[in-house]
């Protein structure tokens, strides 16, 4: 019988909501949102400032644009928490007793009441962040795992078996 590495997760706000954030905002995203943010800003200082024209347009009224472009990630960054608190306060399988287990063959979650497989030929890639690994199922879909949850002895081994099977991975060294 293989080896087989069994972790408990734990499931919280914070760490759950920034895994949502590393797995929704790519440096595309965030490049495009911070040009948005710096046009916004502009628009904004030249309604009220006249900073960027000769001539006065400070009574052309209110910059809805630059205000929307400087809410908007503050809306998205409210919005992401609100459905990640709600998710692990109303997902019934989130109170359960969860392990997952790791082998050469798969990667399973196991609770009272499921158990699914993810054969690692089916994922998409594993990504090691300084806090958590992001285990990729689709492109944009990933399952967390906080590395406060694992030993010292455990985070080496699952390095050891991610090295030892042929999947796209990011791994720390």
């Amino acid at each position: 019988m293989e080896k087989e590495i069994i972790v408990k997760p734990s499931f919280n706000i914070s760490s759950t909501m920034k895994g949502t954030f590393y797995i929704l905002l790519k440096p595309w995203y965030i490049f495009f949102l911070g040009f948005l943010l710096i046009v916004g800003v502009f628009n904004f200082l030249d309604s009220y400032l006249n900073v960027f024209s000769h001539y006065d347009k400070t009574n052309d009224g209110f910059p809805t644009f630059a205000v929307f472009i400087i809410l908007f990630p503050l809306f998205l960054s409210f919005s992401i928490y609100r459905g990640t608190k709600k998710q692990i306060n109303e997902n019934p399988r989130l109170k359960e007793d969860i392990r997952y287990i790791f082998n050469n063959e798969c990667f399973l979650e196991k609770g009272d009441t499921f158990e699914v497989k993810h054969f690692w030929k089916n994922l998409f890639k594993i990504v090691e962040k300084k806090d958590m690994f992001l285990f990729y199922t689709t492109k944009n879909r990933a399952i967390i795992l906080q590395k406060k949850d694992l030993t010292d002895n455990q985070n080496n081994e699952l390095k050891q078996l991610f090295n030892s099977i042929d999947i796209k991975k990011s791994l720390k060294s």
